[in-house]
């Protein structure tokens, strides 16, 4: 299954700088439906959502996108639009809850006549008692997944007891009317103007598991930020959930910088600051314990 990502840019003037503000649409990477009790009976351009006992069905719609280009990245809203074709005959609605999947899984390999495991969180609610597109917001779980705190399996769809049938378009079924993710931004970019060739960031490993080496230009300040702005660890100090050391390198004339993170530093995005004679540029690093 291939994946679509239509972006969307529009320029905004702003005081500290120009702001850009992002539309992201992206497809879903893998995308089905468990049903324990009817195998064999799963339409691949579908997705069935149902809990209801008298007729034994038990539906979940399993979801995911992939969001590795935009790791460490804020986001003003991440959207879920869905097309609902079919609900149930008598017109009632289905209540539906939303929680990350806590198990590695593709749609060619599920088995379909397995529920996946999910956390206990409620990321989100929604009734769908229409037919058409319906628009959820899932901005605090795809937010979760950018900071890198939870692992990003997808979503299930999981219909609250008693509830009947809804069924929609999955990726297979005709472009006009596939499932997609709509994340929103608006983004600050710092001056990088007349930044020498030179002048630049490596970070390795990345993504990290509990070391990494930062290469900046030679006599450079290096700060490290959590997404929250907060300094974890500068040029000249070193807080008690850092450890971070220097040494140079006269014949690169650049410095090699030693970051390793105390135990009780979360799993996340961190932000390299290199800052020399006036300039500035900042890098992504990501910790995976």
């Amino acid at each position: 299954m291939t994946m679509r990502q239509l972006v969307c840019v529009v320029i905004v003037m702003a005081i500290a700088g120009i702001a850009i503000a992002q539309t992201i649409i992206i497809e879903p990477s893998d995308d089905m439906y468990s049903d324990p009790e009817h195998p064999g009976a799963h339409p691949s351009d579908e997705l069935w959502v149902a809990n209801y006992d008298p007729t034994g069905n038990y539906q979940r719609i399993m979801m995911k996108f992939d969001l590795d280009e935009y790791l460490g990245q804020e986001i003003d809203s991440a959207i879920l639009n869905i097309n609902r074709f079919f609900g149930c005959p008598s017109g009632e609605p289905t209540n539906t809850d939303f929680y990350d999947i806590t198990a590695t899984w593709d749609e060619s390999s599920w088995l379909e006549n397995t529920h996946i495991s999910h956390s206990t969180t409620v990321w989100a609610n929604y009734v769908f008692s229409s037919n058409g597109w319906h628009r959820i917001d899932i901005t605090p779980l795809v937010q979760e997944w950018l900071n890198c705190t939870i692992p990003n399996y997808g979503f299930v769809i999981e219909a609250r007891p008693g509830n009947k049938f809804s069924k929609f378009y999955s990726t297979e079924a005709a472009s006009s009317v596939r499932p997609y993710l709509e994340l929103f931004t608006t983004t600050g970019i710092e001056e990088e103007t007349n930044i020498p060739e030179n002048f630049v960031i490596q970070i390795y490993p990345n993504p990290f598991n509990s070391s990494c080496r930062i290469s900046t230009p030679e006599d450079a300040t290096v700060e490290i930020y959590d997404l929250r702005g907060n300094v974890l660890a500068t040029q000249n100090r070193s807080q008690e959930i850092s450890n971070f050391t220097s040494e140079k390198s006269r014949r690169r004339k650049t410095t090699e910088w030693l970051w390793k993170p105390d135990e009780s530093l979360p799993s996340g995005v961190y932000l390299i600051r290199a800052t020399k004679e006036n300039k500035t540029i900042t890098r992504h690093a990501i910790l995976m314990k």
